[in-house]
């Protein structure tokens, strides 16, 4: 059976548990902390990639309402040459008779095209034509627009991003083995300067011989020269390390995390340069069925005009997007030479700097025993 104690045994100590819990809790906290600066960053990298969509399209005029093919309403169909069948006039009841179009242009009016643009039917309408377009495609029933010019650019300028993101990790971790192997050499060195440290074993009161009174002497000049050693890894530790951990950050770390930071996210407008883009194929595709099957002539100008429109939107688009990624891609030979330069520099400090220390020991050497 159990053994019976006069005194209950105290229970295990809480100090243990209490600091497990409080690591676990301080790295909880931690990860929470990591976690919302990354939900922020991620939030206003996406409001920053609307703002810049919105920029590009005001400046290529990709909103404006003469360049909007998916506002236009088709014209209905002339019963001369199409004579009207139950799915049309079904068609007609719930959405209305189109109005005539104009003779001049053969174009249907349309009252509020930035209204039409706003509703809920003109982005579904949107969002099926580019998925079917983009199936076509995938089944091989339209082709592919070549698009590897692009493609390359846009490739290139992903790359800058993901090398600026690895080179500001690269300076994170270079200042913090900087500062370990900084620690590492001041402490071996007290260690090794405390092997010279404290009264010898020689028995007090010993006749003094000449051996002996070298024995002192060299002891003696290899205090000296421990007291020289704490000396430098002191200066290293108080001027010199600060001051290239300082050079690091002001050249190179701090440059990249700023430019990590800003850089621009154009993914949102690449993401809108295909859907322009598919849009155009769509109504070249459309265009070219009513060429070849329609009855009704009147039906053609409507399919040019949109695709006349479509057209013109993804090439303004297109133009402003290429010429501010050209830019991009560009200005990071520029960057690469303000890197090189302010790592050079950083190297270069801390070479000069650990000479000048080093110099100071050059006085004062212990001879060398074979």
């Amino acid at each position: 059976g159990p053994p019976n104690f006069p005194h209950p045994p105290p229970p295990p100590p809480r100090s243990g548990i209490s600091g497990a819990i409080a690591a676990v809790t301080s790295e909880l906290n931690s990860l929470a902390e990591k976690a919302r600066k990354r939900n922020a960053r991620n939030t206003r990298r996406n409001e920053g990639g609307k703002l810049l969509l919105q920029q590009l399209q005001d400046e290529a005029g990709a909103k404006d309402a003469s360049l909007l093919p998916g506002v236009m309403r088709k014209p209905a169909l002339d019963p001369r040459y199409v004579p009207p069948t139950i799915a049309t006039a079904f068609s007609t009841k719930v959405f209305g008779s189109a109005p005539p179009p104009d003779p001049n242009t053969g174009l249907v009016p349309v009252g509020d095209p930035l209204g039409v643009k706003a509703s809920a039917f003109y982005k579904f309408k949107a969002s099926k034509r580019r998925n079917k377009q983009s199936a076509y495609v995938a089944s091989g029933k339209a082709r592919k627009r070549p698009d590897e010019t692009f493609d390359g650019l846009w490739a290139r300028v992903q790359r800058q991003e993901a090398l600026l993101n690895k080179i500001k990790q690269d300076g994170k971790r270079y200042a913090k083995a900087m500062a370990e192997a900084a620690e590492a050499a001041r402490s071996m060195a007290g260690h090794i300067a405390e092997l010279a440290d404290g009264e010898s074993g020689g028995a007090e009161g010993a006749n003094p011989g000449s051996g002996d009174a070298q024995a002192v002497a060299h002891r003696e000049q290899v205090a000296a020269r421990a007291n020289q050693l704490v000396n430098m890894m002191e200066t290293l530790e108080v001027d010199v390390h600060p001051a290239c951990a300082e050079q690091l950050r002001s050249a190179v770390t701090q440059p990249v995390a700023q430019l990590c930071e800003e850089f621009p996210a154009y993914k949102p407008c690449v993401d809108k340069r295909r859907n322009y883009m598919l849009d155009v194929d769509a109504y070249a595709r459309k265009l070219e069925y009513v060429r070849g099957h329609t009855k009704d002539p009147g039906q053609i100008p409507h399919r040019v005009e949109q695709h006349q429109r479509a057209t013109k939107r993804f090439t303004y688009f297109n133009d402003k997007l290429v010429e501010d990624l050209t830019l991009l891609d560009n200005n990071r030979f520029e960057l690469a030479g303000f890197l090189i330069e302010g790592f050079v520099e950083t190297a270069e400090l801390e070479n000069a700097r650990r000479r000048d220390v080093y110099l100071t020991m050059t006085e004062g050497k212990l001879p060398q025993r074979g």
